[in-house]
């Protein structure tokens, strides 16, 4: 049998996020893609439709390391 041990730990980037920051798409967000905002740029989720490239967006929830926006 094998009895090799894993004791790695997966790096979880430390997010500067917070709710109302703005910021715009990078990438169309179908429903996830990129984003930039003025701590840079950032993989995000839309809230509920797809959003076009270079749409003007904003920050609605924080789930753990996932970032929900809408449109301004």
């Amino acid at each position: 049998m094998l009895e090799t041990e894993l004791d790695s730990k997966v790096n979880v980037p430390d997010i500067n996020m917070k709710i109302g920051m703005e910021g715009k798409t990078v990438s169309r967000l179908a429903p996830g893609g990129k984003a930039i905002f003025e701590t840079g740029t950032e993989e995000v989720f839309s809230q509920h439709e797809f959003i076009d490239e270079n749409q003007q967006i904003v920050v609605t929830k924080l789930e753990g390391n996932k970032i929900i926006v809408k449109l301004k």
